[in-house]
């Protein structure tokens, strides 16, 4: 078995999201090849407060996203330049538990914005010589601490990724654009939208709004949930890992025919039974949503969310709408104007990329096949 190593933090459920994605696609594309280890730097490698930041993430975003984004926006522009990229490494240390997995590593994944520097740094402390490759997992505006120019291979989703990637140094040849690596169930999904809705158990009539909120149920999900009722759509909500929301709202006695999820693992089958996503625009979902020809009403966002609203109203895969009243407007007028919603189905294939995790795959098979070869000439 090839051994591959992703670099992430489970600060959020995005990072590992796509390691699950990608991990997927190696063993479709490569049964019985690859042997994928999760390592959550902040966790093994980061002195406190640091080593509990998958903790201290969903409380703060909770409890005072502005600060938040406000934290975010300044390492980003700390990370603009070369200095700031490697700060992190001097933060959480360049040797010990990363450099040593290193040697049972084929090939480096780093899933993190942070984590750059700090990988190319253990490499050099490590002196293994395994190629690292970035898989870039925000969207429209990626921040500035996913970019080294001594990385092997920078994976992208945009093409504002790609300039953004040359403007902090990185050559073309080690930049390609692929799409946001969403899991390869999505694009593989042969059921119906009727297939599906009979599997759910959903009318099979009615316009369908699916709600969603992210892993950890966030960002004022039940006054959102509670203001699309009697639009005269069917709603399926997902609330994710956040229960008491999701018995909250079981609780709800809901004019319009309602079904409400805790944390799902068919979010597939839930996308391809709905006609409409409503949403944060967070990179996973609109990924998966455009890969499924779901058009998308996104609200709320943390800051370095905000361009991927950009990204999908440009395309005219969607429409952002900042407060609930609004969004219940928009979805009464996409329920009374069905070629509207068609129309907007129809664009998210201007975003859509179905292959990327699989190419992904390919690339980071691709570098681990090189390094056995040199190896065994060496």
């Amino acid at each position: 078995m090839i051994h591959i190593g992703f670099l992430m933090s489970d600060t959020g459920g995005g990072h590992r999201a796509a390691g699950r994605a990608i991990e997927a696609a190696l063993e479709h594309r490569y049964p019985d090849t690859f042997e994928c280890e999760y390592f959550d730097v902040f966790r093994k490698c980061g002195l406190p407060p640091l080593n509990r930041a998958p903790e201290i993430y969903p409380w703060w975003v909770r409890r005072h996203q502005p600060s938040y984004d406000l934290f975010v926006s300044a390492i980003d522009r700390a990370m603009a330049s070369r200095a700031g990229r490697s700060g992190l490494a001097h933060v959480i240390g360049r040797k010990g538990p990363l450099a040593k997995a290193y040697a049972t590593w084929s090939v480096g994944v780093i899933l993190h914005a942070g984590f750059s520097g700090l990988a190319v740094a253990a490499r050099r402390a490590s002196g293994a010589l395994i190629p690292l490759v970035t898989v870039i997992t925000d969207m429209a505006s990626p921040h500035s601490g996913w970019f080294h120019p001594e990385v092997d291979r920078c994976l992208v989703p945009t093409e504002s990724a790609i300039a953004k990637g040359l403007r902090l140094g990185l050559t073309p040849t080690k930049l390609r654009l692929v799409g946001h690596p969403a899991h390869p169930k999505f694009a593989l999904l042969a059921k119906t939208r009727a297939e599906a809705r009979a599997e759910l158990g959903w009318d099979q009539n009615l316009p369908t709004a699916l709600v969603v909120s992210g892993a950890e149920g966030m960002g004022g999900m039940e006054a959102l949930a509670r203001s699309l009722d009697g639009v005269g759509a069917q709603l399926a909500i997902v609330a994710g890992k956040n229960e008491l929301l999701a018995a909250r709202l079981r609780e709800v006695p809901w004019k319009d025919p309602t079904h409400v999820y805790g944390f799902v693992t068919n979010m597939e089958t839930l996308m391809r039974g709905a006609d409409v996503l409503v949403g944060k625009p967070g990179p996973g979902v609109i990924a998966e949503a455009a890969i499924m020809g779901l058009p998308m009403i996104l609200t709320g966002g943390m800051v370095n969310e905000l361009a991927n609203v950009r990204f999908v109203t440009e395309a005219g895969a969607g429409v952002y709408a900042r407060t609930p009243d609004k969004v219940r407007a928009v979805l009464a007028s996409w329920v009374a104007s069905p070629n509207e919603l068609a129309r907007h189905a129809a664009n998210t294939q201007r975003i859509a990329y179905p292959n990327a995790s699989l190419d992904i795959a390919d690339e980071i098979a691709s570098l681990a096949r090189a390094r056995a070869s040199a190896a065994a000439s060496a």
